[in-house]
């Protein structure tokens, strides 16, 4: 078995170098696309426009070769930080969600829908929360129209900005926290994400709660991650999570995470039918990917 790991500046790479070491499995570090011939090439991307613009292009190089198994898969890293592809891919596991590329279209839903405020206006890039808008009248979703199909846009982080396009989203009410799920291979980790003091909204708001016992909200979440995973084909992913009433809905889906907010976190898997806890944390995240990779998990 040969595994490839990209050298990325976070060093997710060199943590399943060392992994694989203590395991004695070959593992060679790599950065540029010719370089892995046969086996697993890991990848991990980053959000920040430079780097993520760079990561898709090399998983798009790396993709040419059938001799590798990518993780995250190609699919997954073309998704990756693009609320507007997740939206057209992913549409049936998310809140209604309408994109607009004419300032017509957006008015024309607003003036003959009448859609329910509050909605969200999300640009197709951003973590932490960055570039997602809380729109609570009509007078403000005219003003992101006008804004989005100006000659600036709308002021994004980075100092980038949102033109020619708007995303607008079902805000999902009475939810003081989010789920995130992370997938690895059949092994999941959960966290609870409470939304931030100015806004209802869980990412980057550093509040969370490590999961280390499966109640019926976590039992929940996890079957309905585990359906999402096992229809789209995702191995290497995590998901955010609200729900309402009557269901679940993933808000997005990413390969990547901050792991620190991890550690503590158990890892479970179905057992059974129903979801245990392995006995092993979220700090043995690159173990447990190794044994994944050992066990076939990603080969199909």
């Amino acid at each position: 078995m040969s595994v490839w790991a990209y050298d990325d500046p976070q060093g997710w790479g060199k943590r399943l170098h060392e992994a694989c070491g203590g395991r004695g499995i070959s593992c060679r570090m790599f950065e540029a696309a010719v370089e892995p011939d046969r086996g697993y090439a890991f990848v991990h991307m980053h959000h920040h426009p430079n780097l993520r613009r760079l990561h898709k292009k090399l998983m798009q190089n790396l993709s040419v070769n059938n001799g590798l198994t990518l993780i995250p898969d190609y699919r997954s890293s073309v998704l990756y930080d693009d609320k507007l592809e997740q939206a057209r891919h992913l549409a049936r596991w998310m809140p209604p969600t309408k994109a607009f590329f004419t300032p017509m279209a957006a008015k024309g839903y607003l003036n003959n829908d009448e859609p329910a405020y509050p909605f969200l206006s999300k640009s197709a890039e951003g973590a932490s929360s960055n570039n997602v808008r809380m729109i609570n009248s009509y007078q403000e979703a005219m003003a992101e129209v006008r804004a989005a199909f100006s000659d600036r846009g709308i002021p994004m982080h980075y100092d980038l900005a949102q033109l020619g396009y708007l995303l607008w989203q079902r805000f999902i009410p009475e939810n003081d926290h989010d789920v995130r799920v992370v997938g690895i291979g059949r092994q999941r980790l959960v966290l609870r994400r409470f939304n931030r003091t100015d806004r209802p909204m869980a990412s980057g708001s550093r509040n969370f709660q490590s999961v280390v016992d499966a109640d019926d909200e976590v039992r929940s979440a996890l079957d309905y991650s585990d359906r999402f995973f096992e229809v789209e084909r995702m191995k290497w992913a995590a998901v955010d999570m609200v729900r309402d009433e009557t269901r679940w809905y993933i808000l997005e889906t990413t390969v990547g995470w901050t792991m620190g907010g991890y550690v503590d976190c158990a890892f479970f898997a179905r057992t059974d039918g129903e979801w245990k806890p392995t006995g092993k944390v979220g700090r043995d995240a690159w173990a447990v990917l190794v044994n994944e990779i050992e066990q076939g998990t990603f080969d199909s």
